[in-house]
C-alpha cells in the first residue's frame, strides 16, 4: 500500500513538472503594472495627453483599465512566448510593443508610463520603486 501511494505521488509530481515545462506557466513570473498618477505630463507621446480613459490590452485578453491608485499584478502570463501590449487612450490604440520574459534577467517586470513623455516602458521590477506588487 505504501509503495502504491509513493508511485502515485511521483506520477502526480512528474505530471506537474511536465505541465509547467510544456505550457510555460508563470514559474514566478510577474508583470506588475504601476499606477498612473493621473497628472498631465509636460510632454507626451502623440495621443497620450488626450483626454479619456487610459487602458491596456495584453495579447488576446480583454482590455483592462490602467490602475490609478495601486499596482496591478499579472502572474499568469506564459514565460515561453512573446506578449503584445497595447496602450489605449479613450478607446484608441496609442502605443504597442512586444516583449518576452526571456529578454530580461528577471521574470518580475514592471510596466509603467514614463513621466517625462508618458510613453509605456517595461523594466525589471528591481529597478523600479513605483511598482508595488507583492
Amino acid at each position: 500500500m505504501w509503495r502504491s501511494r509513493s508511485v502515485h505521488l511521483v506520477v502526480v509530481f512528474a505530471t506537474y513538472l511536465t505541465s509547467q515545462f510544456l505550457f510555460g506557466q508563470s514559474n514566478g513570473a510577474q508583470l506588475c503594472i504601476a499606477p498612473n498618477s493621473g497628472s498631465t505630463p509636460q510632454r507626451c507621446a502623440p495621443g497620450l495627453c488626450d483626454s479619456g480613459q487610459l487602458s491596456l490590452k495584453i495579447d488576446s485578453r480583454p482590455k483592462i483599465r490602467w490602475p490609478e491608485k495601486d499596482s496591478l499584478a499579472l502572474t499568469d502570463l506564459d514565460t515561453s512566448t512573446s506578449h503584445r501590449v497595447v496602450v489605449y487612450r479613450a478607446g484608441k490604440a496609442q502605443q504597442a510593443f512586444r516583449f518576452r520574459f526571456s529578454d530580461f534577467k528577471s521574470k518580475r517586470l514592471c510596466l509603467f508610463l514614463n513621466d517625462l513623455y508618458w510613453t509605456a516602458q517595461l523594466w525589471e521590477s528591481k529597478d523600479t520603486s513605483w511598482c508595488k506588487c507583492p
